[in-house]
């Protein structure tokens, strides 16, 4: 019988991007704006920060939508780099009431 190896990711933090830690941090997920798109990044802001997200090819998202990001943290000198595994499309997502349960959830 052939053993087979299963390669397991570590899982994704949801973090703001003022939370982001590039020492320990490798997968995050964070939800937010995007205010700029370019030929491979996006620029996300997503109310405490504002970070480039980087891709492979072009991200299929336009300014002004809100979005969930899965990426990888690169630590650098002076901060960090995220490189996008995937990005969601939030339309018709409601952040005011996603903050709301955070800050609720939070409290408890």
């Amino acid at each position: 019988m052939i053993e087979e190896k299963r390669i397991r990711r570590l899982p994704a933090k949801e973090k703001r991007i003022s939370e982001i830690i590039p020492e320990s941090d490798v997968r995050v997920r964070l939800i937010g704006t995007v205010i700029n798109v370019n030929e491979n990044s996006i620029v996300l802001d997503d109310g405490s920060g504002k970070t480039e997200i980087l891709f492979d090819e072009k991200p299929n998202v336009s300014q002004g939508e809100v979005v969930r990001v899965v990426a990888r943290v690169i630590p650098l000198l002076e901060g960090f780099q995220c490189r996008a595994e995937c990005i969601q499309n939030l339309k018709d997502f409601d952040i005011d009431l996603y903050k709301k349960a955070k800050k609720l959830i939070k409290s408890l």
